[in-house]
């Protein structure tokens, strides 16, 4: 049921004219989803398709969005914010209409026309990186914001896999599998919240315009030699990616071996295709095949029906599901991880047994954590 608006939140939120309302219907969906961070892909010449929602599709030249999922669609800024961008708000009619309105005009959004986009080749430019290639924003969200460990977002940063923009968001540099000198496209992340500026998710979330179609950031267990993983596994995003090989460190310092792990920017058949494509060429050619295939992808409504998909078409592939008990996604396995970690110096603190090492390397605190989030007695 949808809450009651009180007279201040209607008053706190200034009524408009036909003439605002007008500028608003019209207004380009494409510059308010920018303006949003709503992240979008571009899969044509006069098309986008969500990330998060890779259901949703935009015709930038006709102003018109379709929600596939949902069997929802509208034209105009306004019809996308109150239909897609606060779908899922607890809002009256009245406050949503006057917000989604409020936030379309405060966006700046130009007037949305007949035109076209041609999509060129992608460009990394450098100039957008950090001047003094500082990663204190970066490292500070992914340390701390998202449990990542100081030896994982080293080795990105060294293997510059990651860096940090001139605005402190996290670049995740698509490196072509075939020659990693060459970048492909580049996943962005906003390291602070701003729900005024960025909506519900808070955060910033882009794929650069011109990214390369069908590919998405990835990376290799450490210590290859330039040889090829023979082991593939999928997320939906970097930092589950990310997630998952911490984890593994749990068991191994160096985390999991002879694996490549990519995040599709959603859930995205024609990534998964491309890599298993590009690496079983790769292995092919030094005499090696694919051992094995794994969906890290979320466990919720979307994932679960994407693994199906898959796996009708490739019985083989593991779906490596996050247990509900944490979370949806790996990021939600990895905090939880940590905060068992803590409660597990906590006890060895307190049992007064001798501490040489660090929480992440110590071996009786590692033991402990994993064994309970295993759900294992130790």
């Amino acid at each position: 049921m949808e809450e009651k608006a009180t007279s201040a939140e209607v008053n706190s939120i200034s009524k408009f004219t036909k003439e605002q309302i007008r500028a608003a219907n019209q207004a380009s969906i494409l510059d308010y989803a920018h303006e949003r961070g709503i992240d979008l892909e571009q899969t044509g010449a006069n098309s986008y398709r969500g990330v998060e929602h890779d259901s949703l599709v935009i015709v930038p030249s006709k102003n018109y969005f379709m929600w596939n999922s949902r069997g929802i669609s509208g034209q105009g800024a306004l019809s996308f914010a109150l239909n897609y961008e606060l779908a899922d708000e607890n809002l009256t009619k009245n406050i949503k209409f006057l917000t989604a309105t409020k936030n379309v005009l405060e966006s700046g959004a130009s007037k949305g026309g007949n035109f076209t986009i041609k999509r060129e080749p992608f460009k990394f430019d450098t100039k957008e990186l950090d001047p003094e290639g500082k990663m204190n924003h970066v490292w500070a969200y992914m340390h701390q914001t998202r449990g990542i460990s100081n030896s994982t977002i080293n080795e990105l940063h060294q293997n510059k896999m990651l860096e940090q923009d001139r605005k402190g968001s996290a670049l995740f540099i698509w490196r072509d599998p075939k020659d990693k000198h060459k970048v492909l496209g580049v996943s962005k992340q906003g390291t602070y919240v701003n729900h005024k500026i960025f909506g519900k998710r808070g955060t910033l979330k882009q794929i650069e315009k011109n990214s390369t179609m069908g590919y998405g950031f990835y990376f290799d267990s450490p210590n290859m030699h330039g040889k090829t993983p023979e082991n593939i596994r999928f997320f939906e995003s970097p930092i589950d990616a990310i997630s998952f090989f911490d984890l593994s460190k749990a068991k191994n310092p160096i985390g999991l071996q002879n694996t490549r792990f990519v995040a599709m920017n959603g859930l995205k058949e024609s990534v998964f295709n491309t890599f298993i494509k590009t690496t079983a060429d790769q292995l092919l050619k030094e005499g090696g095949q694919i051992k094995s295939i794994g969906l890290g992808v979320d466990n919720d409504a979307a994932g679960q029906n994407f693994a199906h998909k898959i796996q009708s078409k490739y019985p083989k592939v593991k779906y490596i599901k996050p247990s509900p008990k944490y979370g949806k996604d790996w990021n939600d396995v990895l905090k939880a991880y940590r905060e068992i970690q803590s409660e597990a110096q906590k006890t060895l603190t307190k049992s007064r047994q001798p501490i040489k090492k660090t929480l992440i390397t110590d071996p009786q605190a590692q033991e402990y954590a994993r064994s309970q989030l295993m759900g294992r007695e130790r």
